[in-house]
């Protein structure tokens, strides 16, 4: 299993996935994860994970390997990035991606906080060339990579030693950045449709990415099998929220996919008609800045709190306090942060352009530009109790069907269908 982001380096909804499905999958099948960044506090029985930032230290890079750059596996001609980055940091496109050799060099490139960066391109063609050499000490069956980043690694490996590949899309450069992402200067596109060509079968976290993926990149159905996220059951909490104000939650990356400037414009439409409500955006990303400047423009700035990146304990404490939760999602794969609001007891109201809306049916959904609506989806929950009471209880059921063991069963049915 190739991975990128797991516990405790998260970002976002791919490192909590990971994790979950890793887990759980564990009771089925023996589990070697490849990452960049172990922590040797997380540890899962019957998985064996591997760190880059720990590479070499015990041996293990005696494999050699003849690899090629990473612009082979995505020719595509050298154009700057038109300016939307959809990354934490920076996505650099623009850098040559050259993989290192040392040992100690490779494991500096991963012993950072920030798993992306300006350098991204570079570690990912790194960890191709080191995933090679770690895949090859080791005896496995089947191939199962999470994401882009760890594609053209698993690509190489599968070409070398002809085992199965399984790739497991969590988001698409569509997504990310519309249509922006069949230009010319995009590498990741062409990185997510070679893999795409090449795996033996595909799972999308939702029935939505299987169809982007299919419309968007040209690739036959027969190949998809869709698996849904889940969440771990968890103690929940509710805190008192001491400022007097209802409190609406944005929780994730401040980007062009997250659709933040649907918020501002439900956000003005909803204060026009009520005022005692506070915005609470948690997250940053490449839009933030222009997000802001939405808000000071529509002169609601001081109905909206801005607190950057959260920690998994903060963000339970937000949620503990919200009273809505809401993803205006431009175009959104699954939206895992809308089952840990319903996990509090938190109604949601989320774009219909969302895999997550296929697993909570009983949330309020609307279509991403509807601002109208969502506004007054908001305004219902926030004023009669008995609408917030009924779509708790019936979230909570829809969220009672999910689980991560379902999930690995459907991951195992799929191994078996490779006939390996």
């Amino acid at each position: 299993m190739l991975g990128w982001e797991f516990p405790p380096v998260l970002t976002g909804g791919l490192g909590t996935a990971c994790y979950g499905l890793a887990k759980a999958l564990s009771k089925y099948a023996e589990i070697e994860l490849l990452i960049p960044q172990a922590d040797k506090e997380t540890t899962l029985e019957n998985v064996q994970i591997r760190g880059m930032n720990y590479f070499g230290i015990n041996g293990g890079q005696t494999v050699e390997v003849p690899m090629q750059p990473l612009e082979e596996f995505a020719k595509v001609k050298k154009i700057p990035a038109p300016g939307l980055n959809p990354y934490p940091v920076g996505i650099g496109f623009e850098k040559e991606a050259v993989a290192l050799k040392s040992p100690e060099a490779i494991r500096a490139l991963y012993s950072g906080i920030e798993p992306y960066g300006p350098n991204i391109m570079q570690k990912v063609a790194t960890y191709a060339e080191v995933a090679v050499r770690m895949a090859l000490e080791t005896e496995f069956d089947v191939i199962h990579a999470h994401d882009w980043i760890t594609f053209p690694a698993a690509v190489r490996i599968k070409e070398i030693t002809g085992k199965p590949l399984v790739i497991h899309i969590h988001s698409l450069e569509t997504d990310r950045v519309g249509e922006l992402a069949k230009g010319d200067w995009n590498r990741v596109y062409e990185v997510e449709k070679k893999a795409m060509e090449k795996a033996d079968r595909i799972i999308p976290v939702s029935r939505y990415t299987q169809d982007c993926a299919i419309n968007n990149y040209g690739i036959s159905e027969e190949k998809f099998y869709p698996v849904h996220n889940a969440i771990d059951p968890e103690e929940s909490f509710r805190l008192p929220n001491k400022s007097g104000e209802k409190l609406v939650l944005f929780l994730g990356r401040v980007t062009f996919q997250k659709g933040p400037e649907f918020m501002v414009e439900t956000a003005w439409k909803l204060l026009q008609v009520y005022p005692n409500v506070m915005f609470f955006v948690a997250g940053v990303g490449d839009m933030l800045e222009k997000l802001k400047a939405l808000v000071l423009e529509r002169k609601i700035d001081h109905k909206f709190v801005f607190a950057g990146f959260l920690s998994q304990s903060n963000v339970k404490k937000v949620l503990a306090q919200a009273d809505v939760y809401f993803m205006p999602s431009v175009s959104e794969p699954f939206g895992l942060s809308a089952l840990e609001a319903a996990g509090f007891d938190v109604p949601c109201v989320i774009s219909r352009q969302s895999g997550v809306a296929e697993v909570l049916p009983n949330a309020l959904n609307a279509n991403f530009w509807d601002t109208g609506k969502f506004a007054n989806y908001i305004y219902g929950l926030l004023n009669y109790t008995g609408i917030r009471e009924e779509m708790v209880e019936r979230t909570k059921q829809d969220l009672s069907k999910l689980s991560w063991d379902d999930a690995a069963q459907d991951v195992m049915e799929v191994y078996r269908s490779l006939e390996i």
